[in-house]
């Protein structure tokens, strides 16, 4: 199963942080965005494992573990970071999330066939580089 829902993808954002390393080895934070679509679903994966140690009945043996799958950025936005969330359009979302979808195959030709997404890449301020700091301040214009 590669998805949570049917409705949305298991992993929506409005846009995604990358740091951008110069050629004297410091970084500048990008907040990287569509400018046409609102919400970006990013592709992910997910699976239950047990915990060995606790009793098959416990309801705390199951951790759910989730990943983002990441791909070459092929794209302009290539000078900013060589890797990026594999984005699903929205009008693949259904296609992504099918239940059905199980076969490796099947999956990489899904994958190799979504479109190259277009980003806007928005430098923004260093206050990103600390998990302390959180607000919709930090994907404003740095200054």
């Amino acid at each position: 199963m590669l998805g949570l829902s049917q409705e949305l993808p298991d992993n929506p954002a409005d846009g995604y942080y990358e740091w951008q390393k110069t050629e004297d080895g410091k970084k500048i934070p990008n907040y990287l965005f569509s400018e046409k679509e609102p919400l970006l679903g990013f592709a992910g994966l997910y699976e239950f494992w047990p915990d060995p140690a606790l009793p098959e009945d416990d309801p705390e043996r199951w951790l759910l573990t989730c990943t983002v799958l990441t791909t070459v950025t092929q794209d302009a936005l290539g000078h900013v970071h060589d890797r990026s969330p594999v984005i699903i359009p929205q009008d693949r979302f259904a296609e992504w999330l099918d239940p059905d979808l199980t076969d490796k195959a099947d999956v990489q030709h899904l994958l190799d066939s979504l479109p190259e997404p277009t980003l806007t890449p928005r430098t923004v301020s260093t206050r990103v580089n600390s998990v302390r700091n959180n607000g919709p301040e930090l994907i404003e214009p740095a200054e």
